[in-house]
This record gives structure tokens, sequence and C-alpha cells, in this order.
């Protein structure tokens, strides 16, 4: 198993809106600060009740963890960061590029030990200052 596997699979299960198994990759004491909803998850139940939502959102997302930034950390724990993009059908199939950091665990069934998920702000977007 590597980080990029652990977001694959991810991917995979919110794709099939597989709430058990997504659920499965979260450890007992993870953390959720989902895209939309602006509140910090910090239970499973919480984080089952959002997953629950988004899946009834008809919700969506592409993953490309080629581009992921990964960083070894100690104790077989890694952190991997990157972008995807959600597809809401619930808002017709609008698009939203998000940034995503995962704290992952390789030594755990459950892996994921942190998630922080973000829209992109291009609203803030200082690279182009005149």
């Amino acid at each position: 198993m590597t980080p990029e596997n652990v977001i694959e699979q991810w991917a995979n299960y919110f794709n099939n809106a597989d709430t058990k198994n997504i659920l499965s990759l979260y450890h007992d004491s993870a953390t959720l600060l989902p895209t939309f909803l602006p509140k910090l998850l910090t239970s499973n139940n919480e984080i089952k009740g959002y997953f629950e939502v988004a899946f009834n959102g008809d919700a969506s997302v592409e993953v490309n963890v080629e581009n992921a930034i990964i960083k070894e950390l100690p104790e077989n724990n890694f952190l991997i960061t990157g972008d995807y993009i959600f597809c809401l059908g619930s808002k017709g199939d609008k698009k939203y590029l998000s940034w995503y950091s995962f704290l992952i665990d390789l030594s755990s069934d459950s892996p994921i030990r942190h998630h922080h998920s973000s829209r992109v702000p291009f609203e803030f977007d200082l690279s182009n200052t005149e």
C-alpha cells in the first residue's frame, strides 16, 4: 500500500457512493475539514453524515495523484497534497477545483488520520497582482 493507493481508493469509494468503505479509510480519531461545509468534523459519525449528504447530492471527484506532493514523515506516516475536481450533480454538474491534504498512516488499516479539503479561492489569487 502506498499513499497514492489510499487516495485512489478514496476516490473510487467516493465515486461509487460507498459510505461503508470510504469510512473504513478514516481512523477512529480522524478529523476532516470538508470542502462544502464550514465545520471541522471530529468524529466518524460526523464524517459519515457529510459523505451521505455529498452522495445524496450526486457528487463525484476526479483525482490525479501523479501531480501530488508527497512528504514522508516518521513512523510510516505521509503527508500528501494535491488537487482534485468535484462535480456536483445536484448543482447541474458544476465543477469545483479544490485542494486536498491527507495525513496518512500506512501502519494502520484505517490510514487517514486527517483530511483537509478546500475550494481553490480564485477571487483571492495574488499571483496576478498589478
